[in-house]
């Protein structure tokens, strides 16, 4: 072992599980091993601090060195509970909104700190790989392979030499992929939003139950979807004959005729907690105040309506349309129907994007295409001559009103956040910035300049990730991500453990845009702004077969070939959305039916 001493605070470096840690000792023994003592001493001095420090969970290591994880007492002694009393074979059960991701990730950190495991597996929806990934590396510092998708996936070799892998359950459960996951050994195996691996003759389920796993961590808010049955299918996952025969399990507890209905439920509830925790919102005692939204419809100007119909009209006219696909099914994300020549899918979602943010964040968006093709030389050139646009005016009265909130603005583009910032300041309106772009002090720095004098922080999407801004209580969307997740963790940073005020969310749209077909989507169709933070994951999970939600949106522009076949796609897509949390809040319902609020 590689032993460094710092001369400063008399610590000892080494790694664990690909974590640094570091060991205090007190100066005698470092007087010693400095002297008397020789390097083997000092090593096996080590190993016993070691061997005391991991002999019990009272002491967790994985709380050190986070950044933005706040240390809620549910969760930290979730994970206690899953160390000490489950072996880590747990169901993590949280109601929606209290950290099932936190927790297994700090659950993950803790075996991993410890040397108890090295390769891990994570299956999760597709909708919420991004939303893992930035958890996993932004707070907890660890780093996971998410699978190409070329043949590597297909082999062997690639699931046996990459430790650590955060894939899709969609990806992982097709082709020829299970036989090769399968075939490698896992330390932990995470599969999140659980419920779906209710029926035993799903390709899901029997991956899952393929895989060689040491522990296992199953996440879900709603454990029973339709029947009592899917919770044996569930729980003979994380610990076959717990429940023991499908016959039996009938037998105790199912009622003929009502596979709803419990028998000795009691019993059952004492079966479960042996393999179960499940927090809920009344017991946790986390009572958020209300949050009120407001989408706010910007009519553009004649010069901008004509950078949006001529933006649109360019793409389109390189785009030849191609039949809608379902919403439930799109396209998959390596096919590239309807994509303009010389232009990949993702340079359209750019420019699409930057068609919904600014004329500033066009013109860097046109900037290659500009070079080669006269049109979106010449629509470059517009977006260049318009200095305010219809959102500029509208965001002005949102911030001259709101002059006794503190306020976030949040933009994607950071081309809009530097012609934001030149508004801002012509406007006479005192504002700090928050941005990628910034060093770590700078960042701390605008934090609590918002915090101490200014009213308005302009956020890219990282802004404020790792600091607390429950003192805000008002975000205004100047543009609008496509994928849902991202709007929700927006609307986390003010509304959150800590926040003893309103909260107020203004969502700016231009007219006509693709950006307000989603927001009416959102918030008409399934009333996102009015859902608990971490129930939209749960819909779009509902949604087993779909690609991420920004790619189902990219797909229906491009297959439509004007305004009315996108209209017609956002609302098969909205019935399909409805759909989902249809399913969600009837799993919702026979799961509290079951559980009750007093499960422990």
């Amino acid at each position: 072992m590689d032993v460094v001493r710092d001369a400063h605070d008399a610590r000892v470096h080494r790694t664990v599980g690909g974590l640094p840690v570091r060991f205090r000792v007190d100066d005698e023994t470092f007087l010693a091993g400095s002297g008397q003592a020789s390097r083997d001493q000092l090593h096996l001095h080590l190993q016993l601090g070691r061997l005391q420090l991991l002999r019990g969970f009272d002491q967790l290591l994985c709380l050190e060195g986070l950044h933005g994880v706040e240390h809620l007492p549910h969760q930290i002694e979730t994970v206690r509970k899953a160390l000490r009393r489950f072996r880590g074979r747990v169901l993590l059960a949280d109601e929606v909104g209290l950290g099932k991701t936190i927790e297994a990730c700090l659950l993950l950190r803790e075996y991993l700190l410890r040397g108890l495991a090295q390769r891990i597996l994570i299956l999760v929806p597709n909708p919420l790989v991004a939303q893992w990934r930035d958890e996993l590396e932004g707070k907890f510092g660890l780093d996971f392979t998410i699978p190409p998708r070329t043949a590597t996936s297909v082999q062997p070799a690639f699931w046996q030499r990459t430790d650590r892998v955060l894939v899709s359950t969609s990806f992982a459960r097709s082709g020829e992929r299970p036989a090769a996951i399968a075939a490698a050994p896992w330390d932990i195996v995470i599969v999140d939003e659980a419920h779906h691996c209710k029926n035993p003759r799903t390709k899901l389920w029997q991956l899952v139950n393929s895989l060689q796993r040491r522990f296992m961590f199953l996440l879900t808010a709603t454990p029973v979807q339709n029947n009592l049955i899917e919770l044996y299918n569930l729980l003979t996952l994380l610990e076959p004959g717990h429940l023991r025969t499908e016959k039996e399990f009938k037998r105790q507890f199912v009622t003929r005729g009502n596979p709803r209905d419990p028998r000795n439920r009691q019993r059952l509830r004492e079966l479960l907690g042996e393999v179960m925790i499940r927090n809920t919102r009344s017991l946790v005692q986390i009572d958020l105040p209300p949050r009120y939204a407001q989408t706010i419809v910007a009519v553009p100007q004649p010069a901008e309506r004509q950078l949006h119909e001529g933006v649109s009209g360019l793409l389109r006219r390189c785009a030849p349309g191609t039949d809608p696909p379902s919403p439930a099914r799109p396209a998959p994300a390596e096919e590239d129907p309807g994509a303009p020549a010389g232009l990949s899918r993702l340079q359209v979602r750019s420019i699409l994007a930057a068609l919904g943010s600014h004329p500033a964040a066009v013109v860097h968006a046109l900037e290659s295409l500009a070079q080669a093709d006269p049109d979106a030389a010449r629509l470059q050139q517009l977006a260049g001559q318009i200095t305010h646009s219809a959102k500029d005016e509208r965001l002005l009265e949102l911030l001259r009103d709101g002059q006794d909130h503190k306020m976030l603005v949040f933009v994607h583009a950071l081309s809009t956040l530097h012609r934001l910032q030149q508004l801002l300041t012509q406007a006479g309106i005192r504002f700090t910035t928050f941005s990628g772009e910034q060093s770590r002090s700078a960042k701390d720095a605008a934090v609590e300049s918002l915090r101490s004098d200014v009213p308005v922080m302009l956020c890219t999407d990282s802004g404020g990730e790792g600091h607390n801004l429950q003192f805000a209580d008002t975000l205004v969307n100047y543009d609008l991500p496509w994928n849902p997740m991202r709007i929700e963790q927006r609307i986390g940073r003010i509304h959150r453990y800590g926040q003893t005020r309103d909260v107020f969310i203004f969502n700016l749209c231009t007219e006509n845009s693709l950006e307000s077909r989603i927001l009416g989507l959102l918030s008409d169709k399934i009333r996102m702004f009015e859902l608990v933070v971490g129930e939209i994951g749960s819909i779009l999970g509902n949604l087993e077969e779909g690609e991420e939600f920004e790619s189902v949106v990219l797909q229906m522009w491009m297959a439509a070939r004007d305004e009315r076949q996108l209209d017609q796609a956002f609302t098969s897509l909205g019935d399909t959305l409805l759909d989902a949390q249809a399913q969600y809040l009837k799993s919702k319902e026979l799961d509290d039916a079951l559980f009750g609020e007093d499960f422990e």
